[in-house]
């Protein structure tokens, strides 16, 4: 699958949830804006937090100061997974990538301890 700024555009306004269980880290947030810039993906979000206790589960989410994410497309797989998901897999680093849709799962941002969404 080939991935564009374009096909990315669908996205916005939806999440994107980063998983890593080696590295023992989830982050999930907003997607403001997703671009494709010389073979790596770049995501900007209107809010960022961060699992606490994953693996297996978070057990609470906190506001994350992590930023942008960006993950060169040599490395990752993409594949259509239903539901007008998009999964990127990279078992080189270990990390599952989900884009959601506007009308997707999401996670609540009034969970998300320290963080104040206008």
């Amino acid at each position: 699958m080939q991935l564009t700024t374009e096909n990315l555009s669908r996205f916005k306004g939806g999440q994107l949830e980063v998983q890593n269980r080696n590295e023992g880290y989830v982050y999930r947030g907003e997607i403001e804006a997703a671009t494709i810039e010389d073979n790596r993906l770049v995501v900007k979000f209107s809010w960022l937090a961060s699992g606490e206790g994953y693996p297996p589960y978070p057990t609470k989410w906190v506001k994350s100061f992590r930023g942008d994410y960006a993950a060169s497309l040599e490395i990752y797989a993409a594949s259509d997974i239903g539901l007008n998901r998009l999964c990127l897999n990279s078992p080189i680093v270990g990390e599952l990538v989900v884009f959601y849709p506007p009308d997707g799962s999401k996670l609540d941002p009034s969970v998300v301890e320290g963080l104040q969404v206008t």
